[in-house]
């Protein structure tokens, strides 16, 4: 009997050795990090982590002095305010009490015709690659940034979390941090948990000037509640007459030449949607590589998954105006009825370009 407990105590230990860690969600420090409201004129949502139980306090102002101040009853390690009330274009410094670094935002302007914005996408795995890619896209002036999904490596993976926010410190606690929920966001609650989004939050939409970007989870059910919104989304920015340009964002994508492929569910739920209404660019991520295809049915669809994960090879298929296995990120400016979009190394190469002229 002794005999079988060793060895029933040795095959224990042996497969324990096997398993994966289970990780620990928990608290952790970092900078804060600016999300969007419904109006982004007018308000946004100030996010921070701490590692400890903390108050959530925020002073703000137009000037330096910080005389105004909001606080959440309570104590937490997850911290979200939203300000309201806010002047449109207009300048805001603020910091969290009591620490002492002031941060400064610029509020969106009550409408603009000129409008710049950065899309990333997978910058999960490997932070070497990840901080490369952010060391060029702060050269850059824009208004707000979008991330195409599989922000870390694994949902549940606090360090993960902690890398994350770090890197990205010096540009999202400065513009709107606009992301998408890839795969590896799985299991998902965190990243509920670290982000105040609008609306469903999943999924959701914002107005930016003369854009309306729309942000879609591929990693829930594609029909049911999340088409029919899409739908009932389209329906009313096709109706605003200051809206020129429509963007969407989702992670798996519905066109890829690259190692995963096209995403055919994603493709057959919601394609045919983008071109009924107008969509201009839907940008993708999950393949770790960069394609652009020509218009299908009208739309443009560009895998942006170069923001540090490993890279994966990319062919070339019927529909596939450029693609390149390489670290990147897109810079689009708007003036107008003009889009540029540059695709950018991290070393600054433009390796691709595109012009868009309406009307």
């Amino acid at each position: 009997m002794k005999f079988l407990t060793a060895l029933l105590l040795l095959w224990i230990c042996t497969i324990s050795a096997q398993m994966p860690s289970i990780k620990k969600f928990g608290g952790f420090d970092s900078p804060p990090y600016l999300t969007p409201t419904f109006l982004p004129s007018s308000s946004v949502n100030i996010n921070w982590n701490t590692a400890r139980l903390e108050s959530t306090v925020i002073a703000y102002d137009i000037i330096p002095a910080l005389e105004e101040t909001v606080r959440i009853s309570g104590l937490a390690s997850h911290h979200h305010i939203m300000l309201t009330n806010l002047l449109p274009g207009t300048d805001y410094y603020y910091k969290i009490v009591p620490y002492k670094e002031v941060y400064r935002f610029r509020t969106a302007p009550e409408f603009t015709d000129s409008v710049s914005f950065i899309v990333l996408g997978d910058t999960r795995s490997d932070s070497i690659k990840h901080q490369a890619v952010i060391d060029r896209i702060v050269q850059y002036d824009f208004d707000f940034l979008i991330h195409a999904g599989d922000l870390v490596v694994y949902g549940d993976d606090t360090d993960a979390w902690r890398k994350f926010f770090n890197i990205e410190c010096p540009i999202i606690s400065k513009v709107l941090f606009i992301p998408t929920i890839g795969n590896h966001e799985r299991p998902y609650w965190q990243y509920d948990t670290l982000l105040a989004l609008p609306g469903a939050e999943y999924y959701y939409s914002v107005n930016y000037g003369n854009c309306h970007i729309i942000c879609l989870n591929t990693e829930m059910q594609l029909t049911g509640p999340q088409r029919n919104w899409l739908i009932n989304d389209l329906i009313e920015t096709r109706q605003n007459p200051l809206i020129d340009w429509i963007f969407v964002t989702l992670h798996r994508p519905p066109y890829s030449s690259g190692s995963h492929g096209s995403q055919m569910d994603v493709r057959n739920a919601w394609c045919s949607i983008f071109s009924r209404y107008g969509v201009d660019i839907v940008f993708c991520g999950h393949d770790h590589s960069y394609e652009r295809t020509r218009p299908i049915d009208g739309v443009i669809y560009i895998i942006c998954g170069g923001g540090g994960a490993p890279l994966y090879d990319v062919r070339k298929s019927e529909w596939t105006a450029y693609s390149e296995k390489t670290h990147h990120f897109c810079l689009v400016e708007i003036k107008r009825n003009r889009l540029e979009l540059k695709a950018i190394k991290p070393d600054g190469m433009v390796f691709d370009s595109l012009v868009i002229n309406k009307f």
